[in-house]
């Protein structure tokens, strides 16, 4: 599959690239993440439920797919490797049956720093294809996006993994504070595939995963909260810890 940048001829590309991004605003946000080993899950909970933030359900409970795209060389696995502070992840998310992506969400999340703000827009899959084959099915959803859409895109056109897990959704009282907690975290392998995979998965281990998010104004009451937890942030990645389980499994 050629990149999706490579199929804009010059004349889009100059007349439209400086607009690319302005129709959709940046909400810059910060997102912390708290790796919970299973023997500790209890303790974090109750830190979050008795906090005086005041937590509760936001959402109901669901399954959350994300199909990350890379360049063929693992360009965007490479920068979050490195930890340097600008970077970039391209995903195709949708909820519910890991099968059934007709409603999903092209995702280009940048991060600077410690905050980063997501572009999204409307796209499908139609995974359960007969004749299903990774690079028509990415070329299809390529063409029916917007131009802006397509500029964005860029060279990160090979399917790598498609991340799964199941998400609780938690929001403080002053709707300050968003938490999630991701369990059953699954990897499927999409690499040097034609069809997709999303019969065999890789566990990417025994913990839960707990992410705490807010708009970049309450900063402060991210650090205060953030501050009293039982365990500590770390960096963390579904996508890298993906590739690690799936090279060393």
């Amino acid at each position: 599959m050629s990149s999706p940048m490579q199929k804009l001829n010059n004349s889009q590309l100059n007349s439209k690239f400086s607009t690319q991004v302005k129709t959709q605003n940046r909400e810059y946000r910060f997102e912390v993440k708290i790796p919970i080993p299973l023997n500790r899950l209890q303790i974090v909970q109750a830190w979050l439920m008795n906090h005086p933030l005041l937590f509760n359900k936001h959402y109901q409970t669901r399954y959350v797919n994300s199909l990350y795209l890379d360049t063929p060389l693992l360009d965007r696995y490479e920068e979050n490797l490195s930890g340097i502070s600008i970077r970039k992840k391209v995903r195709i998310r949708w909820y519910g049956d890991l099968d059934i992506a007709n409603k999903a969400k092209l995702e280009f999340k940048h991060r600077q720093g410690g905050k980063g703000y997501k572009i999204t827009f409307d796209t499908s899959l139609n995974l359960t294809r007969t004749d299903f084959n990774w690079a028509k099915e990415l070329s299809y959803a390529y063409k029916n996006l917007s131009l802006e859409a397509q500029l964005l895109w860029g060279n990160e056109y090979s399917p790598i993994i498609i991340c799964r897990y199941n998400r609780q959704y938690y929001i403080s009282h002053c709707n300050k504070i968003r938490a999630t907690i991701d369990d059953n975290i699954l990897a499927y392998d999409q690499r040097y595939r034609l069809a997709n995979n999303t019969k065999r998965s890789v566990s990417l281990g025994d913990y839960v995963l707990l992410e705490l998010k807010t708009d970049a104004a309450h900063e402060h009451t991210l650090s205060t909260l953030i501050s009293t937890c039982p365990l500590r942030p770390s960096r963390h990645s579904k996508y890298v810890n993906s590739i690690r389980n799936l090279i060393w499994s």
